[in-house]
């Protein structure tokens, strides 16, 4: 995904009325704007009649503000990245909602230079790098765990793939659903981070579960998460036999882990690669999908996987 055009305007007024001519002179399938300031919202719901208008933004204020004009309104999470990062994360979020579909053309405006006004346009192509990247994917997964529960965590396996941390990279297992199965196959490798907190307190769906998951995410052992988003454990160690499993060539110990519970089990485990990134989903023993690490403004990819025969 790469900028086409991109333009400096000293003129904010004249801006959006700009980029809705881009968009319909190129034939776009939209335009998406990354407020960070003051937002003539009437203006903006004028132009949105013309090629459809959307808002991504992090600012609750900014999501108020827009709705009632209309707009269509895509939520991002807080993030100090650059702005290629966040255009990214943005029409990331969009395909993923249905919003924008993958291998569209979509004109962007955003603060390039001046984090008060919209002075830059870019003309993006989503080519097939996103051509998987749709909510149909996770929902077609959506037999004993639900959509919700399994996009919170491929939410945060995607984001320990991509950023690591403390500068280095990090691989782990979640197992979610079917924990009553689950948990008698795994054992306790240490201190478990999560024992003693009430099930609320441990909800993947809160934010602060999710940031200690990826700080806890650099011990040894896996997340058993429940079909409602609880963490039921961690640092846990998977113990399923691994007869007759077939894994593509190359994997490790985790993804092995992975294909040997989901077996045994109707769980599906979510194994971030601490080589290069790369999150896989196994159901039934087999990877079922793959995403690609997303760093340096490149987007995540939903695909298919070949197997290989089990090594002897």
């Amino acid at each position: 995904m790469t900028p086409s055009v991109v333009v400096k305007t000293t003129e904010p007024p004249s801006l959006l009325p700009l980029a809705f001519e881009s968009a319909r002179r190129l034939e776009a399938s939209g335009v998406l704007i990354l407020p960070e300031g003051p937002i003539d919202w009437e203006l903006a719901r004028e132009h949105d009649g013309v090629v459809p208008l959307i808002v991504a933004t992090s600012s609750q204020r900014q999501i108020e503000a827009a709705r009632p004009e209309g707009l269509t309104v895509v939520e991002v999470e807080p993030t100090e990245a650059s702005i290629a990062e966040r255009i990214s994360l943005a029409l990331i979020e969009a395909v993923a909602g249905d919003v924008l579909m993958a291998g569209a053309q979509v004109v962007v405006v955003y603060s390039g230079f001046d984090v008060e006004e919209l002075d830059s346009i870019s003309v993006i192509r989503l080519g097939e790098h996103l051509e998987r990247l749709t909510a149909h994917d996770l929902r077609a997964l959506e037999t004993w765990v639900p959509f919700e529960t399994l996009k919170a965590v491929v939410d945060v396996a995607v984001e320990i793939g991509r950023e690591g941390r403390e500068g280095k990279n990090v691989g782990t297992l979640i197992v979610v659903g079917d924990a009553r199965n689950v948990m008698p196959r795994t054992r306790q490798l240490g201190f478990d981070p999560f024992k003693g907190y009430r099930r609320k307190e441990r909800n993947f769906r809160d934010p602060r579960v999710r940031e200690a998951v990826k700080e806890i995410a650099q011990l040894d052992g896996a997340f058993v998460v429940a079909r409602d988003g609880t963490v039921e454990a961690a640092c846990r160690l998977i113990d399923a036999p691994m007869t007759g499993l077939s894994l593509p060539k190359g994997l490790g110990t985790r993804h092995w882990a992975a294909a040997a519970i989901t077996e045994a089990t109707k769980a599906i485990a979510v194994v971030v690669s601490q080589s290069n990134g790369t999150v896989r989903l196994f159901q039934g023993g087999d990877v079922i999908l793959r995403i690609a690490p997303m760093r340096h403004a490149r987007a995540m990819k939903w695909q298919e996987t070949d197997l290989e025969p089990t090594p002897t």
